[in-house]
């Protein structure tokens, strides 16, 4: 729709006391002259509208997606660095909470607006892309008597895990949080049935009680308001805007510390020299029994040698 055609924001109550006054202007003086004898100025009564019998119905909302959720940006919500300096793997425990906000933001820019009203309040359901990829959203969320609404959504995230660090080596762990966003317009239809009744008042003493049925007069063509067969109808178009958590991952980067490549050689030597020594000390342990000597005699010449 063009910025031309666009009927922007009518507040209800305007119209129903614009409805009453050019009553009042039509009839004031054979009503009240006949009542009370006198007339009175319109800015100086109370007016009181009573809007229990007015309802609202509303079509399924229609959204038009600007920016749908596509590839999460991931925020660090915190990052450990663990350091190992032995020849040894060590093994420590992450534990790790921390928290995160959701928010969503809707702008009326073309529609109706009311007092407190219960009745007539606008509920707005969240985009289908937006309650199936996020976290911590209600389905729908009220417009009450403003045309803007910011709800913001507390997320806990946490983990709790074990991580082997090896030996001569430097490890940063850190938690991820996966956030989207969302961007779209949308339209709701809202067809309106009942009456309206005000009350007038001068110093506490009602003066007039205007029951309105026919809401045609209340809520004109020039207002936005349309009729079909349905009845009265206003539509409502804004936008929403979101930002939520989708997902949390933790990250490890592991990298060696410096001379880690001499001290990885100087630990296989020395693991060498002791499985050597091992040995050794096994073959100490389980030598072989030696054959007995055999002295040879022989006589040369009659001589024993």
């Amino acid at each position: 729709m063009s910025s031309s055609t666009k009927m922007g924001l009518v507040n209800l109550r305007d119209l129903v006391e614009s409805t009453a006054h050019k009553w009042y202007k039509e009839n004031e003086k054979d009503s009240m002259k006949a009542k009370w004898g006198r007339t009175y100025n319109w800015k100086e009564l109370v007016k009181e509208i009573d809007w229990r019998s007015l309802k609202v119905r509303h079509d399924p909302v229609i959204y038009n997606d600007l920016a749908i959720p596509g590839a999460p940006k991931n925020h660090i919500l915190f990052r450990s660095t663990f350091l190992n300096d032995t020849n040894r793997e060590q093994e420590y425990n992450l534990k790790a909470e921390r928290r995160t906000v959701s928010t969503c933001s809707f702008s009326i820019f073309e529609g109706y607006t009311t007092e407190q009203c219960v009745s007539l309040e606008l509920e707005v359901p969240l985009p289908k892309c937006v309650l199936e990829a996020s976290t911590g959203f209600r389905r729908e969320y009220t417009i009450e008597q403003s045309k803007d609404k910011q709800i913001e959504e507390q997320l806990t995230w946490s983990v709790e895990s074990n991580i082997k660090i090896p030996c001569m080596s430097q490890t940063t762990a850190e938690l991820l949080v996966q956030e989207d966003e969302y961007h779209g317009t949308f339209e709701i239809k809202s067809y309106f049935f009942g009456e309206i009744h005000v009350k007038v008042y001068k110093d506490s003493q009602e003066l007039l009680n205007l029951e309105f049925g026919d809401l045609e007069d209340l809520f004109p063509r020039e207002k936005g308001f349309r009729k079909d067969a349905r009845g009265i109808y206003r539509i409502t178009r804004g936008e929403c805007k979101a930002r939520f958590g989708v997902s949390q991952k933790v990250e490890l980067h592991a990298k060696p510390l410096p001379g880690a490549d001499l001290a990885l050689r100087q630990s296989q030597r020395n693991s060498l020299d002791q499985q050597n020594d091992s040995r050794k000390n096994s073959v100490r342990d389980n030598s072989v029994p030696t054959a007995p000597i055999t002295v040879l005699r022989e006589l040369i010449n009659g001589t024993d040698i």
